[in-house]
């Protein structure tokens, strides 16, 4: 495959962007979904639970990240032959750092702020909380977070974790010698067969699986909780999916690589990958039920590899389909796609607003606050970031920052 015929892929293939869109939209929803989940009750506005949004929240996070993780891998290739290894790393720092870094500072002491606001805590005012997040981050702690008022990256551990990932990647490649064959764009790639794309998936499912039960081992000390982990202040991830993710990564690099995606093919049928998903995620359920009755070793094993099965299923799906029936590069789609990665920076203390003014003051059931808060978050965050943002962005940074200041003041 030629640099030509790469450039011409690139352009066409739009079905990635417009499933990245929609997977940072289902984020957003997901996070509305967490003030109304029993398995949410650490977040910061926990209204009134349902056992409806818990299936909403287990089925969104089974494969929501891990989507992410490889579409990210998967355009991380043509990414850095564009740029070569020190301005690839140098634009990520720039693109993912800057407001990682913003972001880590100012939105944890809203986080923890809106938490004992909405409970009703006597706690320190958000200026204080700021002074305590600030000093925190700078004793570059490594450890489990197990407090809700430990500094933490709240959402943004997704860009220093996809952060040291691109780095990872960037060195790699770079100390690659030439005759082992980099992986390049100009390499020449012959289509896949579908028993190759199928006995890949279940190798990487398989080594999935083993990695994490691994991490299972080495960091759950109690069922049903699943720590986080900070890396000098710096890296945050869960040790039980950490490997899964890095995983999702290396597998977008590698679907690149071997053309797996491509507008003039689609390989494998997307019912056929739609009905294994279910199939899985029937099984998925029935284990888990199992397990909530009565917790055994083997059913643990059995819910984590089928769990490993159905990720790369899904991601699977949603290609396939995207490919087939989503590759549509018009003016709606490209809008949307272009606002994703803002979108996905800014939702956050947008969706805990939405919560905390609807617990507080709106008496209604849970499942009109969803609908509402999900239809709002996501207007929201799009209209500010189409019209703020991304029109303005220093402006919005010390609008942001002055915001900031405000309300520290107000609240004192």
């Amino acid at each position: 495959m030629n640099s030509s015929s790469i450039n011409e892929l690139n352009e066409r293939i739009f079905f990635f962007d417009n499933i990245r869109y929609l997977l940072v939209f289902l984020v957003v929803i997901f996070h509305i979904t967490c003030s109304y989940s029993h398995y949410s009750t650490w977040w910061a506005v926990n209204d009134d639970n349902s056992v409806f949004f818990d299936y909403i929240f287990r089925f969104l996070n089974i494969f929501l990240m891990p989507a992410l993780f490889f579409i990210a891998g998967y355009f991380a290739v043509p990414s850095l032959h564009r740029y070569g290894t020190r301005l690839f790393i140098q634009k990520k720092i720039i693109r993912l750092g800057t407001p990682w870094l913003i972001g880590i500072l100012l939105l944890g002491p809203i986080r923890i702020y809106i938490y004992e606001y909405s409970r009703g805590i006597e706690g320190l005012n958000l200026w204080e909380r700021f002074v305590i997040n600030v000093q925190e981050a700078a004793m570059f702690h490594t450890g489990v977070i197990n407090s809700y008022q430990q500094f933490n990256h709240v959402h943004l551990w997704f860009l220093s974790l996809l952060l040291f990932f691109f780095f990872v990647f960037g060195l790699m490649h770079r100390g690659m010698p030439s005759r082992t064959g980099k992986l390049s764009p100009d390499r020449q790639v012959t289509d896949p067969s579908i028993k190759l794309i199928f006995s890949v998936l279940v190798l990487v499912s398989m080594v999935t699986t083993i990695l994490t039960l691994i991490m299972f081992l080495l960091f759950i000390k109690e069922p049903g909780k699943a720590p986080a982990v900070i890396i000098v202040s710096i890296l945050q991830f869960q040790p039980t999916v950490v490997c899964l993710y890095g995983i999702c990564f290396a597998l977008g690099i590698y679907t690149f690589h071997k053309n797996w995606f491509s507008s003039r093919k689609i390989h494998g049928n997307p019912l056929a990958w739609l009905l294994l998903t279910l199939s899985l995620l029937l099984a998925e359920e029935i284990v888990y039920a199992n397990i909530i009755s009565r917790f055994t070793p083997i059913l643990g094993v059995t819910y984590i590899t089928i769990k490993s099965f159905l990720v790369f299923s899904i991601i699977m799906t949603l290609m396939t389909f995207g490919g087939k029936y989503w590759n549509s590069g018009n003016k709606l789609n490209r809008l949307l796609s272009n606002n994703s990665y803002t979108i996905y920076l800014i939702h956050f203390v947008i969706v805990l607003s939405i919560q905390l003014l609807m617990y507080k003051w709106w008496d209604v059931s849970i499942y009109i606050k969803f609908v509402i808060g999900s239809i709002l978050a996501l207007g929201l965050s799009f209209l500010f970031s189409e019209f703020v943002v991304r029109r303005y962005p220093k402006s919005s940074i010390l609008g942001m920052v002055s915001l900031f200041g405000v309300l520290s003041f107000a609240l004192n």
